[in-house]
């Protein structure tokens, strides 16, 4: 089997670990990237099945992927049950690096509104450092874009080409090799203009490893049961 398929193997096992969770009548957080559409897609099979449920997608594409899959999709507003997303990087402590897909302002938000936010993710992205990594990308108000990356020039950013989904420019910014990131994390939050970065702190527990055996693991080295 190829690598590619090997991963897409372990994304749609850990994805399908994700999507058993949501229970019926229940509400869930959609996040985004590839990880993340295998859940989407073995949640859209439960709902074929006969589940009923609400999501709530953090992104254009998401969102298509679901109403592709006849998954009811809502606004954001009350507590969700769950929820379920990718990453970039992941360090077995739980501290991530998301937002590669510049999603990231959308994913806190559903993350934060979960009763439990589940990290879907594969070996390759279980990292020792977030220099391997090598960037944490920032969402910005497009007006202060100039701004931001004149204040962080010594982080090299970088811009992305377009916008997200809500309008704000990308900016990645590229921490020194050994650097603390919680600290520069911290210190970009605090520059005006900074709307949210893609650093996260994960519970070891919800994050589901998922392998191209089709075994799920969580970060925390527990076993994940499938669906029944």
């Amino acid at each position: 089997m190829s690598e590619t398929a090997n991963r897409e193997t372990a994304w749609a096992a850990a994805g399908a670990a994700a999507a058993a969770l949501v229970p019926d009548r229940g509400s869930v957080g959609l996040g985004t990237g590839r990880a993340a559409a295998a859940g989407v897609r073995a949640l859209g099979a439960r709902v074929a099945a006969g589940l009923h449920c609400r999501a709530v997608a953090t992104s254009v594409s998401t969102t298509s992927l679901a109403r592709e899959l006849d998954i009811p999709v809502t606004r954001l507003r009350d507590q969700l049950d769950v929820a379920f997303d990718g990453a970039d990087i992941v360090l077995p402590s739980g501290l991530a690096v998301k937002g590669g897909g510049g999603a990231m302002v959308r994913e806190r938000l559903v993350a934060d509104r979960s009763r439990r936010f589940i990290v879907l993710v594969d070996a390759p992205k279980v990292g020792s450092s977030l220099d391997e990594w090598g960037y944490l990308p920032t969402a910005a108000v497009a007006f202060a874009a100039h701004l931001v990356m004149d204040r962080l020039s010594d982080l090299s950013p970088s811009r992305r080409p377009g916008r997200s989904d809500d309008g704000l420019a990308i900016i990645d910014v590229h921490p020194p090799a050994g650097a603390d990131w919680t600290a520069i994390d911290a210190r970009v939050r605090a520059t005006p203009g900074i709307v949210d970065t893609g650093l996260f702190e994960l519970d070891p527990g919800n994050v589901f490893v998922g392998a191209p055996d089709g075994s799920v693991r969580t970060l925390a080295g527990d076993a994940v049961r499938g669906p029944e």
